[in-house]
Parts: structure tokens; sequence; C-alpha cells
């Protein structure tokens, strides 16, 4: 297995919740890439925004300096998060779901011009709980528009080599890990997988048990923490702090030979932010077994 971080826990914004707009320049992301070399991370996982420096509009020649000075680094890009509920494929409206493909497809070319195998896709929600205001997606059509947008987008992720991986997330949607099974399998690519957090399971499953039932299909692991008794968005914590069953995840993740990047994905701490990257990476070492 390979360490790896977001390069959101880099900000010095706390706030979860917080974009990469700190992220302005080629010279930024070399920043970012020093300091996680330095605490030990063998990758990083860039935030690509609907607009800003590294986002959708960003040119090739960027992207590739971007991959390059991760490269000399030496990081590997272990996969491309897209602005999370910017793009949705769950949506009533047909317009919106085409511009999700269409927003996928663009993190694809991003990923590919970067090197990157995989970029992380969340399909969209059947509700929120943190938006008690919003319209919800009925659960059925949610699922079928998800499962008929990601094999609409086979075809460019098989040409381009990368995968789509879904995540589950606090969407009401895609809450069983035999779901998640189900509609990776029904799509029957390579390039169709999962991505799974850890912390997000923890309101209402076992991680351990999500790892053992998804096995293979599972393409990078994000890392969390989590308190139960919290409840809320609140809840997160910092690794080893929280309730996830550590030693059974790193079990459930040898029986399955799971060989990818476990990817931290932290926010800094209120004050002295930048103390968490080092805590982290002693963290995740425990975990890995690797101290």
């Amino acid at each position: 297995m390979k360490k790896g971080i977001t390069i959101r826990a880099f900000s010095s914004n706390p706030s979860f919740l917080a974009a990469a707009d700190f992220l302005g320049s080629v010279d930024d992301f070399k920043r970012c890439f020093a300091q996680a070399a330095a605490a030990g991370f063998e990758g990083i996982q860039p935030y690509l925004q609907q607009k800003g420096f590294f986002s959708l509009q960003t040119e090739g020649g960027v992207l590739k300096k971007i991959a390059s000075a991760a490269k000399e680094a030496g990081l590997e890009i272990s996969s491309v998060e897209i602005e999370p509920l910017s793009y949705s494929l769950t949506d009533d409206d047909p317009n919106v779901r085409q511009q999700g493909r269409h927003t996928i497809l663009r993190a694809m070319e991003a990923a590919c011009e970067m090197g990157a195998p995989a970029v992380l896709v969340i399909p969209g929600y059947v509700g929120l709980p943190w938006d008690p205001g919003i319209i919800p997606i009925r659960y059925d059509h949610a699922y079928d528009r998800t499962r008929e947008g990601l094999a609409e987008l086979v075809v460019s992720a098989e040409k381009l080599c990368v995968s789509m991986l879904v995540e589950n997330i606090w969407n009401k949607f895609l809450l069983s890990p035999l779901e998640v099974r189900t509609l990776i399998d029904e799509i029957g690519s390579r390039h169709v997988g999962a991505f799974l957090d850890v912390g997000n399971i923890m309101l209402f499953g076992y991680p351990e048990q999500w790892i053992r039932i998804l096995g293979p299909r599972i393409g990078e692991i994000h890392l969390k923490d989590f308190r139960q008794d919290v409840g809320t968005i609140h809840g997160f914590v910092t690794l080893l702090d929280g309730d996830v069953n550590w030693s059974q995840v790193a079990l459930a993740l040898r029986e399955i030979n799971y060989q990818g990047f476990l990817t931290a994905e932290m926010t800094p701490f209120k004050h002295c932010g930048d103390a968490i990257i080092a805590q982290t990476s002693l963290a995740m070492d425990k975990i890995m077994g690797r101290v």
C-alpha cells in the first residue's frame, strides 16, 4: 500500500469544506509537493475546481508542469478529485446531467494529461443532510441515472486510460456496499470502480465490511476518522482519534491484498495548521504497520 494525502491539507483554511483557492501558480503546487515529500508521503491528490488556476479550464501545458513538479518531488498523483457537488449525474434536469457528464469527461482528460490513473466521482445525491431545503431526487431514478451516465463515459475512460471511482459521501445515496458493488458490476468496465471513504461510512456502517465486500473494485481509499457520538460534520477528527477500528480496517485491506493508495483527507489545524501534515504521516505509518 502507498501513502498519500489530499492537497487541501496544505491550505491555511481549517474548514472541512474549503476549496483549493490557495493554489494560484505552479510554484504553489511545488511548495505543497515539497512538504508532502518531506513528510514521507508517496502521492498526492489535487483538487479540480470549476474555476481557478487548477480547474476545468486549465490548459494542458499547465497540467503537465504541475505533473512534472510532482514527479520531481518524488510523488505520484494518485487521482484527481473533482469539486464535490459542482456537477450531477442524478439531477431531474437532463441538461444538468449532460453538463455533469461533460465535467467528468473534462476531469478525465486533465487526469490523462497529468498521468493520473483515476478521477474521484461523486455522482450526485438523493438528498443532502446539511441542506434540508433541497428537493430530494427519487432514489431509483438517481441510481439509474448514475449507471447510465457512467456507462456513457466508459468509452472515453477506456480511451484515456483513466478510471472513474465513485465515492461514498453523505448524499443519502449508495448507502450499502452491495449497491456499490452491483452498480460497478452492472457497468462491467475495469475503468469504473469504488473510491472508498473510511470516515464517511462510520455514520451508517463498518468500513472493514465495505472493504471485504467491494474487494478488487476499490481503486483508492480516503482515510478520515470520525466520532460517532457527534454524528455531524464536526465529528471528523484526526486519524486515530475517532471510532474507526483501524486494526480491523488494516486486516481487511491485507485480506483483499490492496496495493493502492491510502489517501488522507485532512484539513489543517486551526492553530499551527501545517502540523497536521507530520501528525497524519505518523498516524498512517501506525495504521499501515510501518512503525
